[in-house]
């Protein structure tokens, strides 16, 4: 089942009524064409649906999701040089980046804290 919503039938029966090649609405093509031309026409018509088909609600939910999900999915590369790994192991008597976020009152930024030493005790 699909998601994007069909052409309406107005719309079909009005594509479906150039009967020749309908040239990209716009292009060089499609400018030649003589104006009451059923291809102009046609032409014009795919276009309007493209848009209405875009801007539906079910379309943009659609969108949305697919982009929140590569989104969710997407994690920065662990990349930590020896450089960096001996700089934190220098400092490690200090409070750490997390503690110092939990003492301000940032459990999520002390949770993604968290989660990024534990990626640098895995180089290390």
């Amino acid at each position: 089942m699909s998601v994007i919503p069909s052409a309406l039938p107005w719309a079909s029966a009005l594509i479906q009524a150039a009967g020749q090649p309908i040239p990209d609405y716009g292009s060089a093509e499609w400018a030649a064409l003589p104006d009451g031309s059923r291809a102009k026409v046609a032409a014009c018509v795919i276009a309007a649906e493209c848009w209405r088909t875009y801007t539906d609600p079910a379309e943009v939910a659609l969108r949305l999701r697919i982009e929140l999900d590569a989104a969710r999915d997407y994690e920065e590369p662990a990349v930590w040089s020896p450089e960096i790994v001996a700089e934190v192991r220098r400092t490690a008597d200090r409070p750490t980046f997390a503690e110092l976020c939990e003492r301000r009152g940032e459990p999520e930024r002390a949770a993604r804290a968290r989660e990024s030493a534990a990626r640098m005790r895995e180089v290390a």
